[in-house]
């Protein structure tokens, strides 16, 4: 019976001698990328949204695992949702072009229809600093979440008239969706991403130095 035992005991450790040589190697490559994370900006916890550039707004919904966060400016005569997120990875070659971040402004007054939505590119310039946003399209809804039924959508914005483009852009400024929201926003979101992607690489090294 003893030594039974001792078989099985012996076994069982070179079957955890065989196990640990494959985990070595990926316990060794997940600590590799979280160093390179931690080294890499952005590398500090994810930027506050009660930054000077979002004062007039309140944060909704920014929970920590969520890859989007809203934010909402209510006034006397109407209501402003900003929601963002980031777009996904663009490469050139192998390397990896700045992430942009993907804006919905929504404007509604109380007991007004419809509301208007405008769809917005946060841009990144060269080396990854922020350079403002874009309007990439306009539409109505004649209530948050509605799909339109294929109904008519409007032209693209690019092809209004520039002077059109212009004057929605100031009315967008106008209430608080300025360059610098957008590049606050963008920089929040690249950071939260960056948080929860090293928080994802520590619980599998976690997984796989468990039994180690």
């Amino acid at each position: 019976m003893f030594l039974r035992r001792l078989s099985t005991s012996a076994s069982g450790v070179l079957r955890r001698r065989r196990r640990g040589a494959k985990d070595d190697g990926v316990v060794a490559a997940l600590r590799a990328e979280i160093a390179h994370e931690l080294s890499s900006p952005p590398s500090s916890s994810p930027l506050s949204l009660h930054s000077q550039e979002a004062l007039d707004f309140a944060t909704v919904s920014d929970a920590p695992r969520a890859q989007d966060v809203l934010l909402r400016r209510r006034g006397d005569t109407e209501e402003v949702h900003v929601s963002a997120l980031l777009a996904p990875l663009r490469f050139e070659g192998e390397e990896p072009l700045p992430r942009d971040a993907l804006m919905k402004v929504f404007v509604s007054k109380p007991g007004v229809e419809p509301l208007l939505r405008f769809d917005c590119r946060a841009v990144a310039a060269a080396g990854g600093a922020a350079a403002g946003y874009d309007i990439t399209a306009l539409s109505y809804h004649a209530f948050p979440g509605d799909g339109g039924e294929r109904k008519y959508e409007g032209p693209d914005f690019g092809d209004l008239d520039p002077k059109l483009q212009a004057a929605l852009k100031e009315y967008l400024l106008a209430r608080g969706v300025t360059p610098e929201l957008a590049t606050s926003l963008r920089e929040h979101l690249l950071q939260k991403e960056q948080a929860q992607y090293v928080s994802w690489l520590k619980t599998l090294e976690g997984m796989f130095t468990k039994d180690h």
